[in-house]
């Protein structure tokens, strides 16, 4: 799942180091650093919706879980296989 949402807390970052520097040296290298750390808690709010637990025949699992299991992989057989080497 990709969202756009998930770069905006990242590039605000960017933009406040290059507002409060001027310098794009320090903003690669501090900024970079910021949107690596906030990129993981920037896509909490768009991946929370799928750790709710739901019941499904039974069976408690969550959300993504079901999704998994209902998604058909592509490709043959052998590739699945040495993917998942």
């Amino acid at each position: 799942l990709v969202f756009p949402s998930q770069i905006v807390p990242g590039a605000i970052l960017l933009d406040v180091a290059l507002m409060l520097s001027g310098s794009y040296l320090f903003t690669a290298i501090v900024g970079a650093m910021g949107w690596g750390l906030i990129f993981y808690p920037g896509n909490w709010p768009v991946i929370a919706p799928y750790h709710v637990p739901v019941e499904y025949n039974g069976m408690l699992m969550s959300v993504a879980d079901l999704l998994g299991y209902h998604y058909v992989r592509t490709g043959t057989p052998v590739y699945i296989h040495e993917a998942e080497k």
